[in-house]
């Protein structure tokens, strides 16, 4: 029903959590999604997850947390770890890989870049900021006159 009322209101997007989903049901709103035409973002904390969601067929989006939902702890080594572990099943899947949570700094993005994160998933660090725009300057490093 969510899904349904997010399109309704003109959502683009959804993300699905592979730890609170069962295979069946992370599956199910797989298909209700792109049936929708919303643009799927599957996140993974663990490498368990990360095998369930890639034998998800056709997803263009996973995401990898690098904050544990139990602890609330923020490694970003877990993005490396997890790429690492899996980099040849996730070329072969093409799905973009998108490093989420704890990224900071420009130390911070350029870690997740080199460790095979093609894109990131900045939120706190943003929100927190008077100026948001500003922060996404310093982020990626431009000159801000």
């Amino acid at each position: 029903y969510q899904m349904y009322l997010a399109r309704s209101k003109g959502a683009d997007a959804v993300l699905l959590i592979a730890a609170i989903l069962s295979d069946q049901d992370l599956n199910y709103f797989v298909q209700i999604a792109k049936a929708l035409g919303m643009a799927v973002l599957v996140e993974v904390h663990t490498l368990d997850e990360l095998d369930r969601v890639l034998a998800v067929p056709g997803l263009a989006l996973i995401g990898i947390n690098n904050r544990d939902l139990e602890t609330f702890t923020t490694r970003l080594e877990t993005t490396a770890e997890l790429i690492e572990a899996r980099r040849d099943r996730l070329t072969t899947s093409g799905a973009l890989v998108v490093s989420e949570s704890g990224i900071h700094t420009p130390a911070d993005l350029k870690a997740v870049a080199a460790a095979g994160a093609e894109a990131v998933l900045v939120g706190e660090s943003l929100i927190r900021q008077p100026d948001p725009g500003v922060a996404i300057d310093q982020l990626y490093e431009k000159n801000i006159n």
